[in-house]
């Protein structure tokens, strides 16, 4: 029902990202591309840098193609960096900080016109955006921490704030509104399974009957842009969540079936999405 209605009404929204998490990747190939100037021909173009919002994706790099790239801003909100962000199975997710310079690479692919945005972004010491020197972990406050990638290098991490949470009833932690219906979002932990970002519909859908019942959604639907979260930065904890992210920007269910202790499932049907409600 929720996702069936937000697609017929257009509801639902532009993926946006906040940081998300880890990276490694250090140089890779090609250390003097060519300026992307007619790549970036026709991008979108930002008149002025404030137009960049913290979280905003900024594209991806063709020589490490599952990495993507966002807008992440200093804890002050002065300056702002290029946060390359690659999930890595060991660690979990770390980024790296790039120069502005690195966006407008031949070998970046983004929508706007990275040549005009390149500046908006504390700059590397060479022209191809590698490394922005002196930065450090403070630099982005206390809510991150400074980790290893995989090569080596210095990467950096959101700090996880869940661990309180360890069933799918007691213990869950609300993390936003999807303001397309009005429900909230909440991070619940399901025995096998892990974290998972549920959406609460208890009172909503009519198959509850005042029982607690949640729908599970992919863990990108976080970096939808109709999601409102009180702490943006749960943005980037997307990796701490089970299961893919999934289509329609995290609309799509991540599992199949699932059994879980003291609930019910309520398989999809009539235009309505499958749903966990809690047993009598």
């Amino acid at each position: 029902m929720y996702t069936n209605q937000t697609l017929r009404k257009g509801l639902y929204a532009i993926l946006v990202g906040l940081l998300i998490l880890p990276i490694s990747c250090n140089r890779q190939e090609i250390d003097t591309p060519a300026p992307a100037i007619n790549k970036q021909a026709g991008g979108r173009l930002i008149t002025n840098c404030s137009e960049l919002r913290y979280g905003e994706s900024l594209g991806t790099w063709s020589t490490v193609p599952s990495s993507r790239f966002q807008v992440i801003y200093s804890e002050d909100g002065a300056r702002r960096y290029v946060a390359q962000i690659l999930p890595e199975s060991d660690y979990g997710s770390r980024f790296l900080i790039r120069g502005g310079q690195f966006i407008a690479r031949s070998d970046f692919n983004t929508s706007f016109d990275a040549q005009a945005i390149k500046g908006c972004f504390e700059q590397a010491a060479d022209g191809n955006g590698w490394f922005v020197p002196g930065f450090s972990v403070s630099n982005l406050g206390s809510s991150f921490e400074q980790v290893t990638a995989a090569d080596g290098s210095p990467a950096y991490r959101v700090k996880d704030r869940f661990q309180s949470v360890t069933d799918v009833f007691s213990s869950r932690v609300t993390l936003g509104t999807w303001t397309a219906n009005n429900t909230s979002l909440e991070a619940r932990r399901i025995l096998g399974v892990g974290l998972v970002v549920a959406q609460n519909v208890t009172g909503v859908d009519p198959r509850s009957l005042g029982r607690d019942m949640f729908i599970i959604r992919g863990r990108n639907i976080l970096q939808r842009g109709d999601v409102t979260l009180p702490n943006p930065l749960d943005r980037g904890r997307t990796e701490a969540f089970a299961g893919p992210q999934t289509g329609l920007n995290g609309l799509l269910p991540p599992f199949g079936s699932l059994s879980i202790a003291g609930y019910e499932l309520l398989p999809a049907s009539g235009g309505s999405d499958a749903a966990y409600r809690k047993l009598p």
